[in-house]
């Protein structure tokens, strides 16, 4: 029963009144919590992207300084470690000043916590780190000096790696069409170059889309299938663009010449 003053006035609430106040509450929250959550992907989506976009202007300078030449794969020079330290594209895009959080996804921007048996590899909610790799690469250059990012590169976009009627050409030239070649993405690991489909086989799908429990030696079609934003990922391409891609639709871009273009079948998480 509600207390009244001297005067008559109501004062406090009955207990009912509160707890309909209480249900409204939570119902707002409820309500409001989708919403901030899908704003907050938003919100780290739109960096990773800007993050891709400024890794992918530094390698378009890279290109032009080289005359349109690819980079050279040079991942490990354990008697060298400088020559992998600074060369690939984590050396090219140090040397550009292109480091730390510009390599990290904010939705992946912690390196991995500990070892999964693929050493190094990250997965769709941790960055890859060179902590694990052996010194003398492009990842780590010494037990104390490494690398992390939550992106990887095709790696078929380098001198002789793919591109061109024979698959050896050495300069930007020979990749085409731009806008459908993929530069940088997200990714569990530094690098790939995704099996091919056949006439009549399609890669086979990993087991889930996180990269977790994944075994030694996995494909390297699977360091890219992550659901990192929503169901995809997002790729700078040749042309100076970037986008978010349906891990689905990533197989009907162009990975190399003479790349089959095929709509994936994947796992639902």
């Amino acid at each position: 029963m509600r207390r009244t003053s001297e005067t008559g006035a109501g004062q406090g609430f009955t207990l009912t009144e509160l707890m309909v106040v209480m249900g409204l509450i939570a119902m707002l929250i409820s309500l409001l919590l989708p919403v901030m959550g899908k704003t907050r992907a938003a919100a780290r989506s739109a960096v990773c992207l800007s993050n891709l976009r400024q890794m992918g202007t530094t390698w378009s300078m890279y290109l032009s300084e080289s005359k349109g030449r690819l980079p050279d794969y040079v991942w490990s020079t354990p008697f060298a470690p400088d020559v992998s330290w600074r060369g690939y594209w984590l050396g090219i895009l140090d040397n550009y000043k292109v480091r730390g959080d510009s390599l990290l996804c904010p939705s992946a921007d912690e390196p991995i916590p500990y070892m999964q048996p693929n050493k190094g590899f990250g997965n769709v909610s941790y960055a890859w780190t060179g902590k694990f790799l052996a010194p003398g690469t492009s990842a780590k250059f010494s037990t104390t000096i490494y690398r992390d990012s939550s992106y990887g590169y095709n790696k078929y976009l380098t001198a002789g790696g793919g591109f061109g009627p024979n698959g050896r050409a050495t300069h930007i030239t020979a990749v085409r069409p731009l806008c459908e070649v993929p530069v940088f993405l997200d990714a569990v690991f530094a690098d790939f170059s995704p099996i091919p489909a056949s006439a009549v086989s399609t890669p086979a799908p990993p087991p889930n889309l996180r990269f977790q429990n994944i075994p030694l030696g996995a494909p390297d079609h699977w360091r890219f299938l992550i659901a990192r934003h929503g169901r995809g990922i997002n790729i700078f391409f040749a042309d100076g663009s970037a986008r978010w891609v349906p891990l689905e639709e990533t197989y009907m871009l162009t990975w190399k010449t003479d790349w089959n273009k095929v709509r994936l079948t994947l796992p639902n998480s």
